[in-house]
């Protein structure tokens, strides 16, 4: 059976792996923004939405790790 790789990761992994990815999407919004206001277009190499679905599924995880078992 195939497993999940963010299944095994700790809970300590997990908030390390979250702080990383608070880190980019800060930047990539800051970059964003001074790109749309030196091209007055949107930013071509924006990944605030894949950043956003990342930070989601390891929020997710994090709480599957603290969920009392039954």
């Amino acid at each position: 059976m195939v497993t999940s790789k963010i299944a095994q990761l700790s809970e300590t992994d997990l908030d390390y792996l979250d702080q990383l990815l608070h880190k980019e999407f800060s930047k990539q919004c800051n970059d964003s923004t001074q790109w749309r206001s030196t091209h007055h277009q949107n930013n071509p190499y924006d990944n605030t939405k894949q950043l956003t679905r990342l930070m989601d599924a390891v929020r997710s995880q994090k709480k599957l790790l603290t969920m009392p078992k039954w």
